[in-house]
């Protein structure tokens, strides 16, 4: 038999959980914020609401069924600690290890779209987020479900559109890259033959080969000869 503290998985029916949800508030407010232990959220629990009073349990204002659960109009605070390990504690461990299962599909999901976009590796990450999302079936599950599978459909075409960015990028550099090469293979061509004609030109030596080698390596054009010739035919 679990004993009070020991975690629990039930979702067996609690005396607290006929309580309205502003006395589960109360609970976990004197609990988590201001640190009472249970024997003192007991002795609050008997005490009259309102009017500066400490009390959170509006007695008067429950069902007789309810009311028939509490005989000394406490909560006894072993139901307390009973449910706060049942109701909120197992809560919190289901929220970590849900988290924690979503997180790795996520990360499952971003690698695929990032690397290849496999469409194979995404239908998984989906149907496995679709699983954990609407594991209790309930309605509100369900929409949570839509608004993810939503959302990762967003991720996926705003990857896509980035892939396809980043390609154009990469064909623009290499474009880019290989006229800069071209660039300078053309200066160091400029600074060779204009050297060289400068040291005929001091020698007073140049000819008209160097003038038509100049034109070609430098400006690619034609040897003059060639141009006049051509014009000579037309």
């Amino acid at each position: 038999m679990a004993k009070t503290g020991d975690a629990r998985k039930t979702k067996q029916p609690l005396k607290i959980d006929r309580l309205p949800i502003s006395v589960h508030e109360a609970i976990l407010h004197l609990r988590n914020v201001m640190g009472k232990t249970w024997q003192e959220i007991e002795e609050l629990s008997a005490e009259p609401v309102g009017d500066g009073k400490p009390g959170f349990v509006e007695w008067e204002k429950l069902e007789t069924p309810v009311l028939e659960l509490f005989p000394d109009m406490r909560i006894p605070h072993s139901n307390l600690h009973r449910w706060y390990d049942i109701r909120v504690d197992q809560v919190q461990r289901d929220v970590v290890a849900r988290s924690e299962q979503a997180r790795k599909i996520a990360e499952a999901f971003a690698t695929s779209v990032v690397k290849d976009g496999d469409q194979a590796v995404l239908n998984a990450a989906r149907d496995t987020f679709m699983s954990v999302l609407s594991e209790n079936g309930s309605v509100k599950g369900r929409e949570n479900a839509a608004k993810a599978l939503i959302v990762l459909g967003e991720v996926m075409q705003r990857a896509r559109a980035n892939d396809i960015r980043e390609r154009r990028v990469a064909v623009d550099e290499r474009k880019m890259a290989q006229m800069e090469k071209d660039a300078e293979l053309r200066r160091k061509r400029m600074d060779e033959e204009t050297a060289r004609a400068s040291k005929k030109a001091a020698k007073g030596v140049v000819t008209q080969e160097d003038i038509d080698r100049l034109r070609e390596r430098v400006f690619g054009l034609p040897p003059l000869a060639k141009v006049e010739a051509n014009a000579a035919h037309s």
